[in-house]
């Protein structure tokens, strides 16, 4: 969780610097060599040294990634790319119990995670520098050559002046600038109200999240059994939040979850010792409600901050996050130094207050995402001026939307 920690804010501050697709090809490589040197540990200290370039690397392509992929996907795809790329962790969630079931030994588990890892080294190839980014930062050859390739890819022509795309008319506040950092956020009240509601939002979904998922062995029945349930909840939960997505908003499905995820784990507290399949049942609705609320998080937080601090906006919550994941697994013990009924309490407590504390944050909703910093400054204040059927230029990720 140190490399996670670490990872998010350095790998979100470097690409906003050098750009999305040299940091991410970065974070390859760290992370695959880290993988094939733990198999050559000698001691425990070598192996834990190792896994934190692993986690280092990983957490790096993830936030990285997952920005560039928001980045260029069109205004009607956004929504559906930034819930159905997070399916590739319930894959990996549902299928680690059963390696594990039958791989018990570090070294074999080892090489065949490191194997799998390998196939994804080509993607280079298919990769493409984010347009947003490219254009914050004025590289209009490069730009052009990534749209006129996108739009080829869509059976597509680019036609007219690249100046005139709409995200050149918001960049050029960025374009006087290398490169923007977090305190560029922190000078803004209204970014810096922001960022920290958002901070909280991410501390409390990590604690909960991995707090349950880490005592699913404390649950009644078979441990490897109780994990893959635990995964197979990912797809369902990001398959409602899909679905409603569009008619909802984000903000009314945050407050949903996060109210019913309270009552589920609030209930707990009342359940008898004797009936540990309803304790199972109601951690169950707590981890779905928070799991679906958590895979809306992350594209509600790339909405909400422009291109040129949007990775280190995104990493910064990441990494407060880490906090949460952090301390998660120590709430067990918690529980068996005070009562049993604490766990609970707690998880209850901190899934309302996300649900307040949502209610005070924008709508993105069929707003476009922000470029500049004046236009995330002003997110919420004049959102009648943001709507993206309203754009005077075609934004670039309308040539990108299938990219």
């Amino acid at each position: 969780m140190i490399g996670f920690l670490l990872s998010v804010s350095f790998f979100g501050q470097v690409s906003d610097c050098v750009g999305r697709f040299p940091t991410l090809i970065m974070c390859y490589v760290i992370t695959t060599t880290s993988m094939f040197l733990s198999l050559l540990s000698e001691s425990y200290t070598m192996f834990i040294i190792l896994r934190f370039f692993q986690a280092f690397g990983r957490t790096g392509i993830t936030a990285v990634g997952y920005v560039l992929l928001m980045e260029t996907a069109g205004p009607n795809y956004r929504e559906g790319i930034g819930i159905a790329i997070q399916l590739g962790w319930a894959v990996g969630y549902v299928l680690l119990p059963g390696v594990a079931y039958f791989i018990r030994h570090w070294f074999w588990f080892q090489l065949f995670v490191s194997l799998c890892f390998l196939p994804f080294l080509v993607s280079y190839k298919f990769i493409p520098e984010s347009p947003r980014w490219l254009a914050s930062r004025g590289r209009t050859k490069k730009l052009e050559k990534v749209l006129i390739n996108a739009a080829a890819v869509n059976g597509k022509e680019f036609k007219g002046d690249i100046r005139d795309l709409d995200i050149f008319e918001n960049n050029k506040e960025m374009k006087e600038k290398k490169a923007e950092t977090i305190f560029e956020v922190l000078k803004r009240p209204n970014m810096r109200s922001r960022i920290f509601k958002m901070i909280y939002l991410w501390m409390v979904h990590t604690f909960l999240y991995y707090g349950v998922s880490y005592n699913t062995n404390d649950l009644a029945g078979n441990p490897y059994f109780n994990f893959f349930i635990a995964g197979a909840m990912e797809f369902p939960c990001r398959g409602i939040v899909f679905f409603i997505l569009k008619k909802l908003g984000r903000k009314p499905i945050i407050v949903l979850f996060m109210t019913v995820c309270g009552l589920a784990f609030g209930a707990m507290i009342f359940i008898p010792t004797d009936l540990p399949w309803l304790s199972t049942t109601f951690a169950m609705v707590g981890k779905f409600c928070v799991t679906a609320s958590f895979a809306l998080l992350y594209l509600y937080t790339t909405e909400m901050f422009p291109t040129g601090v949007r990775n280190v906006s995104f990493g910064t919550c990441s990494m407060c996050a880490r906090i949460g994941s952090i301390l998660a697994p120590f709430v067990r013990e918690l529980g068996k130094a005070t009562h049993p009924s604490i766990p609970n309490v707690l998880y209850a407590l901190l899934a309302l207050s996300c649900t307040l504390l949502t209610l005070f944050l924008p709508e993105t909703r069929g707003l476009k995402m922000p470029d500049s910093l004046q236009e995330g400054e002003d997110l919420g204040r004049i959102p009648d001026k943001k709507k993206e059927s309203t754009e005077p230029n075609p934004p670039a990720s309308e040539v990108t939307s299938h990219m």
